[in-house]
């Protein structure tokens, strides 16, 4: 199909979809993703994966965690620093430890294959979540700011993870990457991506606003986050924290407002909706239901190890259980992050093609999931608030 069609269909189909989803309470980005599911090879096969699709949605997935960024809170995030790290590690334990007494005790695989399947199931990804947080006018919550900073510690606690497993585990190919050699690029990006952040950023913006072109600042905004988002994947890291941290740079400058009211325009008319409706294209139903049961426990793992791990961290630092649930939600989506540790584990030997189709829908149903749960988690929370201003208003008028 032309790719100029294909473009079409996706943007009226995911206007649809979000419409619908409205009008049934839904989180517009559920009827997004279904449109994928839908369109593609899962059901009426319209739609297929291909380059230009992957390369929208790439470059969606990166400009909407760049506008993550613009509208968060720096201060905010580094002041939640501590129970966004303990929510990533109990992220990561309760699912991987789940998912290995699940596929050794059940299904007979060994400890080595039985582990990776759990590094999969335990990468986060929120640009889903993202997505959610800001339809609900959540995202600048001291929530929000945990599951953003635990989203952040997740993606660096998996990347050591692998590197410790692959060497342990791998063939001899991926046992020469050292664990000091895979960790300290990652380590290197943060010290690099904060003093850009800091000396950078700030300057560089002032001398595009003096470039006299037509969207001289908006274009230079554009640099900084592709250009974080190469340096990134360059050191081992995901593009979409690269351009996370653009955002976040951007955000604490005079040219934050005037920044997001350009750049949301561009990502939400086009790039994102590819995006979204990327994830359903990766669903297929052929030959899983030889794999059925396996799927459905990975999932019910994989969902539920995130939701208790990341609920758990909350509540250790003073969350109510209405908010700690909030962060076990935001925390439940997979995405690029569990897509590498599937692939390193496939190019490793440890699973096999069939088990890595199974892991492939496991990460995109919870990823369908996602955004339900957690809306359904911050009405209940804003309906409690709401109840206790209501109760003190009567106890202040009797």
């Amino acid at each position: 199909m032309n790719y100029l069609l294909q473009l079409v269909l996706i943007l009226v189909l995911t206007k649809l979809g979000a419409h619908l989803a409205n009008r049934f309470k839904l989180p517009t980005v559920i009827g997004e993703l279904l449109v994928g599911v839908l369109a593609g090879p899962a059901v009426f096969h319209i739609l297929t994966y291909g380059t230009f699709i992957h390369y929208f949605a790439e470059i969606g997935v990166i400009i909407l965690m760049f506008i993550a960024g613009l509208e968060g809170d720096l201060k905010q995030l580094f002041h939640y620093w501590k129970p966004a790290l303990t929510v990533a590690t109990l992220g990561v334990i309760f699912p991987t430890a789940a998912a290995v007494l699940l596929c050794v005790g059940m299904f007979d695989f060994s400890l080595k294959t039985a582990l990776f399947l759990g590094l999969i199931l335990s990468a986060t990804s929120v640009s889903i979540t993202v997505q959610v947080l800001k339809e609900m006018s959540y995202l600048n919550t001291r929530e929000g700011a945990i599951i953003l900073g635990a989203a952040v510690a997740d993606d660096i606690i998996c990347v050591v993870l692998l590197g410790i497993s692959t060497s342990l585990f791998g063939t001899a190919s991926t046992q020469n990457s050292s664990i000091i050699g895979m960790v300290v690029p990652k380590v290197l990006f943060f010290v690099i991506a904060i003093a850009l952040a800091k000396w950078l950023v700030p300057v560089f913006l002032k001398i595009a606003s003096k470039i006299q072109s037509s969207e001289n600042v908006t274009t230079g905004a554009l640099i900084l986050c592709f250009g974080l988002a190469f340096l990134a994947v360059e050191m081992g890291m995901s593009d979409v924290l690269g351009a996370y941290i653009a955002g976040l740079a951007i955000s604490e400058t005079n040219f934050k407002e005037q920044l997001a009211a350009k750049i949301e325009p561009i990502g939400y008319a086009v790039f994102i909706p590819v995006f979204f409706v990327s994830i359903g294209l990766e669903i297929t139903f052929k030959g899983m239901q030889n794999d059925l049961l396996f799927i459905g426990l990975l999932l019910f793992v994989a969902i539920l190890g995130k939701q208790i791990g990341g609920a758990i961290g909350g509540k250790l630092f003073g969350l109510t259980w209405n908010e700690a649930n909030i962060v076990g939600a935001g925390m439940v989506s997979r995405g690029e992050m569990a897509l590498v540790v599937a692939n390193v584990a496939v190019s490793a030997g440890l699973i096999d093609h069939n088990h890595y189709t199974a892991m492939i829908v496991v990460t995109v149903m919870a990823t369908l999931i996602a955004p339900s749960m957690l809306k359904v988690f911050i009405q209940r929370g804003k309906r409690v608030v709401s109840g206790i201003q209501l109760n003190k208003t009567s106890e202040a008028k009797s």
